[in-house]
C-alpha cells in the first residue's frame, strides 16, 4: 500500500466516523421528538376524553334541536301549504260575496221599476174588484213606462187592463197589442187569469184557446208552470168543464210525453243522479291523522259527503211536502196567487242578472269551490232551450227556488215522477258505493302500507322491517354523521401524507398530532352520533307506530260514518214517496 492510498484510506474512515456520528446525533434527536409525540399523543387522548365528556352532551342537545326543528320546519310547511289553500279559497269566496252584493245592487237599480209594476199590477186588480182604486192612484206609473216605450211586456198589458176598466176600448187595444207583440205567451196567460179573476169564463176560454194555438210542443216555455199552478189550485174551477178541459190536457201531455220522449224513464233517472252528484254539500267530518297518512283522503271524504247527501236530501223532501202553500182562502185568491206568480217570473235581461247571482251564491255555498258551484249551475240553468212537456216536468222536479218555479209545481213534478227521482239517487248511491274499498293505502314516514282498519300488528311490523331496513340510510343521511365522517377521512388522509413525507425524509410532529386528532375525534364522533340516530331512529318508529295507529282507528270510524249515512237512503226514499200521485 503506497503513503497516498494509505492517506485516502484514513481520510474516509473519518468521513464514516464522522456520518455515523452525524446519524447517531439524528437519531437521538429522533428518539426525543418521538418520545416528545407520544408524550404529546397521551395529553392529547386525555384532552379527547376531556372534550367527549364536554362536547357529547352539547350535540346531542344540538342533534336533538336539529331534529326537532326538522319535524317543526315540516310542520310549518304543511302548515304554509294549508294557509295557501285556505287564501285562495278566502279570495274566491271574497270575491263571490263581493260580485253578490254587486249583483243584488244591479238588480234592483236597473229592474227597480219592474218590481214597482208588479206591486201595481196586482194591487190594481184586487182594488178595481174592490171598487177603491183611482186612476190617480196607480195609472200614472203603469203610464209613465207605457209612454216611454219600455221593452217590458207587463207595462202594456197592465195598461190595457186599466185602459179596458176606464172603457177606452181603442186605446186598450193598442196597449194589448203591444203586450201581445213583446211576449205573446205570457200576455195571453195574464189576460187569462185577469178574465178569471172577474169571472168573464168565455172570454178566459178563449184566451186559453189562444194561447194553446201558440204552442209548439216541441218548444214550450217557462210560463207553462203558471197554466199548471192554475190549475193545480183549482183557478178554472168556477167553470168544471173548463177546469176538467185542462186537467184532461195536462194529463194527456204526460202520457203523450213518455210515449214519445225517446227514453223518457232513463232521461229523468240520469238527471236525478246528476242533481244528487252536483248537490252542494261538504261534510263537516275531519279526520286529522288520515289526512297526514292515507294517499286517498280526498276521495274518502268525497264518499263520506256522497252519502251524507241522503240525509240531506231526505230532509229537503221534508220540508218541501210539508212547507206552507198559501192556496188560497177561495178561488178568487187562488186567481190571485197564480196572476202573482206570473207577473214575477223573470224576464229576460232580468233573468241574466239573477243567473250572476246564483252562480256566486254557488260558490260560496261551495266553500270556495268554483268547478263545484258552476256544475251545479249548469245543473240548474245550462239545459236546452227547446224543451218540451217532459223536459219542463224533469225541470219543475228539481227547482230548489219557489220564486224561479212555484211550489205546487214543484211538487207536482216530484209527485209524477218520484219513482224514476228515486232509481237516479239509487244510481247515484251505487256509484259512490262502488269508491269504498276494502284496504286503504297508508304512506308513514316513507313507508307504504295498504292495510284495513282491523290489520294494525301487519302494519305494525312492516313498519317495523321497514326502518330495520333503512336503518344506515337514515343514520348516514343525518348531517352530522356526514360532517364527522369527513372529519375521520381527513385525518387519515393527513397520515397517509405524513407517511409519504417521511418516507421522504421531511416529518413534521404538529401534522402528525392533528391527522391522529381528527381520525379520533371523527371515528368516535361518527361513534356517538350513530348511536344517538338510532335511538332516534327507535322513537321515530315508536311515533310511526303510533301514528299509524291513530289513522286505522280513524278509519273504523270513518267507516262506521258511510255506513250510517248510507243506511239513510231508505228515509230518502220515504220522504219521496210521501208525494201523492197526479190525482191526489
Amino acid at each position: 500500500m503506497t503513503q497516498e492510498e494509505y492517506e485516502r484510506e484514513q481520510a474516509e474512515i473519518e468521513r464514516l466516523i464522522n456520518e455515523i456520528n452525524r446519524v447517531v446525533d439524528e437519531n437521538n434527536r429522533l428518539t426525543v421528538e418521538i418520545n416528545q409525540a407520544l408524550s404529546d399523543i397521551s395529553v392529547l387522548q386525555n384532552n379527547v376524553v376531556s372534550l367527549h365528556n364536554s362536547l357529547e352532551p352539547r350535540m346531542r342537545g344540538v342533534s336533538g334541536e336539529v331534529e326537532f326543528n326538522s319535524e317543526q320546519t315540516q310542520a310549518v310547511s304543511q302548515a304554509i301549504q294549508e294557509l295557501s289553500t285556505q287564501y285562495f279559497t278566502f279570495k274566491a269566496l271574497s270575491t263571490a260575496s263581493k260580485n253578490v252584493t254587486q249583483y243584488t245592487d244591479e238588480y234592483y237599480t236597473r229592474f227597480s221599476y219592474y218590481n214597482k209594476l208588479r206591486r201595481i199590477t196586482l194591487g190594481y186588480v184586487i182594488g178595481l174588484d174592490s171598487n177603491f182604486v183611482s186612476d190617480k192612484n196607480m195609472r200614472q206609473v203603469v203610464e209613465k213606462a207605457y209612454l216611454q216605450n219600455s221593452e217590458y211586456w207587463l207595462a202594456y198589458a197592465t195598461m190595457a187592463v186599466m185602459l179596458w176598466a176606464s172603457d177606452e176600448q181603442e186605446a186598450a187595444k193598442r196597449a194589448l197589442d203591444k203586450a201581445m207583440f213583446i211576449n205573446p205567451q205570457r200576455a195571453s196567460l195574464y189576460f187569462m187569469l185577469i178574465n178569471l179573476r172577474f169571472s168573464r169564463n168565455e172570454t178566459a176560454r178563449n184566451w186559453f184557446i189562444n194561447y194553446m194555438g201558440r204552442v209548439n210542443p216541441s218548444n214550450l216555455g217557462d210560463e207553462w208552470q203558471y197554466l199548471l199552478q192554475s190549475y193545480l189550485a183549482g183557478a178554472f174551477g168556477e167553470d168544471s168543464g173548463f177546469q176538467a178541459e185542462v186537467g184532461k190536457y195536462f194529463k194527456k201531455m204526460i202520457v203523450q210525453s213518455e210515449a214519445t220522449t225517446a227514453d223518457f224513464n232513463k232521461r229523468f233517472v240520469n238527471r236525478s243522479y246528476s242533481y244528487m252528484d252536483n248537490y252542494l254539500h261538504q261534510t263537516k267530518e275531519n279526520f286529522a291523522y288520515l289526512k297526514g297518512t292515507c294517499s286517498d283522503y280526498d276521495a274518502l271524504i268525497k264518499t263520506l259527503s256522497s252519502a251524507e247527501k241522503n240525509a240531506v236530501l231526505a230532509k229537503y223532501y221534508d220540508d218541501l211536502l210539508n212547507e206552507e202553500d198559501e192556496r188560497g182562502e177561495n178561488i178568487f185568491q187562488r186567481i190571485e196567487n197564480a196572476l202573482y206568480s206570473l207577473i214575477n217570473a223573470y224576464d229576460g235581461d232580468e233573468l241574466e242578472v239573477v243567473k250572476k247571482i246564483k252562480l256566486n251564491e254557488h260558490i260560496i255555498s261551495a266553500q270556495g269551490d268554483q268547478a263545484a258551484a258552476q256544475k251545479k249551475f249548469e245543473e240548474e240553468f245550462g239545459r236546452e232551450s227547446n224543451k218540451t212537456f217532459a223536459d219542463l216536468l224533469t225541470d219543475w222536479a228539481f227547482v230548489e227556488d219557489s220564486n224561479i218555479t212555484p211550489l205546487s209545481v214543484r211538487r207536482f213534478a216530484i209527485s209524477c215522477m218520484k219513482d224514476w227521482i228515486y232509481k237516479g239517487f239509487e244510481k247515484h248511491a251505487q256509484m259512490y258505493r262502488e269508491k269504498v274499498k276494502n284496504a286503504y293505502t297508508f304512506n308513514v314516514d316513507g313507508c307504504e302500507i295498504t292495510s284495513t282498519e282491523d290489520d294494525f300488528d301487519q302494519g305494525k311490523e312492516k313498519i317495523a322491517q321497514y326502518y330495520q331496513k333503512n336503518k344506515w340510510k337514515n343514520i348516514l343521511a343525518d348531517k352530522f354523521v356526514k360532517i364527522y365522517g369527513l372529519i375521520a377521512i381527513a385525518g387519515m388522509l393527513l397520515l397517509i401524507v405524513m407517511g409519504v413525507e417521511l418516507a421522504k425524509g421531511q416529518f413534521s410532529p404538529i401534522a402528525l398530532t392533528a391527522g391522529i386528532l381528527l381520525v379520533l375525534l371523527g371515528v368516535f364522533m361518527f361513534w356517538r352520533q350513530s348511536v344517538a340516530m338510532a335511538e332516534q331512529l327507535k322513537e321515530k318508529q315508536r311515533l310511526s307506530i303510533q301514528r299509524f295507529q291513530h289513522a286505522l282507528e280513524e278509519l273504523g270510524q270513518w267507516r262506521r260514518l258511510f255506513e250510517a249515512e248510507d243506511s239513510e237512503l231508505s228515509d230518502l226514499q220515504a220522504a219521496l214517496m210521501q208525494f201523492g200521485t197526479i190525482e191526489e
